[in-house]
């Protein structure tokens, strides 16, 4: 079991080298620049009760709309019966959001989005707010419910995502 957690530990931080090395190096300083803003987050996660962590990104296509991948770990304890197999607690996602902050008229250090998403393990829906307190580091905080089971068996993975409503806060860094 430790070692297939240490693969899998292994696949995290490969992942997350190759978004950040696809991200742009240009800096921007708002919360919410529009047209070919690029914004890495990552912080603390909560799934339906369960702690873990998430990283993604987020590109701006347009003014209000922007695509993005995320990917989240919520680390499973060791059981003796065997439910949970070591990658049952990573689900890796796509989402878009709509960006509210021009039509809100919000201050430039502020992001307002809602949006969809769909994942490995399940599909929903996602708002969350952005504050930038510098040209480049910002804070978020995001609210999810999963809605629906995408992939595999009701037995394939243990339900850790499935109907829970997922709270994530943590850092953004804009380039």
């Amino acid at each position: 079991m430790e070692n297939s957690f240490r693969h899998g530990s292994l696949f995290l931080w490969l992942a997350m080298v190759v978004c950040l090395l696809c991200v742009p190096r240009s800096v921007c300083a708002q919360a919410w620049d529009g047209d070919g803003d690029v914004k890495v987050y990552a912080g603390y996660a909560n799934v339906g009760g369960k702690s873990g962590f998430e990283a993604g990104s987020d590109y701006a296509i347009s003014d209000f709309v922007s695509l993005g991948g995320q990917i989240t770990v919520i680390p499973l304890k060791d059981r003796d019966d065997d439910d949970y197999g070591a990658l049952d607690g990573y689900d890796f996602s796509l989402h878009g959001d709509y960006h509210w902050a021009e039509v809100m008229k919000l201050p430039s250090v502020m992001d307002i989005y809602t949006g969809a998403s769909i994942g490995l393990r399940t599909g929903g829906l996602q708002a969350g707010v952005r504050y930038n307190f510098s040209e480049t580091f910002g804070l978020y905080v995001q609210v999810r419910q999963n809605l629906f089971k995408t992939f595999g068996e009701n037995s394939d993975h243990a339900p850790v995502y499935k109907g829970k409503t997922a709270l994530s806060v943590g850092l953004t860094l804009t380039f």
